[in-house]
């Protein structure tokens, strides 16, 4: 029978690997993600903001505004 033996020098090592191998991709990619996120950000703060001001008017139409 054959015992599987994982050192805690195997996970750190394999851990680095795969930053390595991420960051790689990430040079490659150069900005464009950041672009998206924040582009995303942009976008979803806008829509929360939307939301807001629709149920504040709710809410004076109803009288339940403060």
């Amino acid at each position: 029978m054959t015992r599987l033996m994982i050192t805690w020098t195997d996970i750190f090592e394999k851990t680095g690997e795969a930053f390595y191998w991420c960051f790689r991709i990430m040079r490659k990619l150069g900005q464009s993600p950041n672009v998206i996120c924040g582009t995303i950000v942009v976008f979803l703060l806008a829509y929360w903001c939307v939301k807001i001001i629709q149920q504040n008017k709710k809410a004076e139409e109803a009288g339940t505004y403060k």
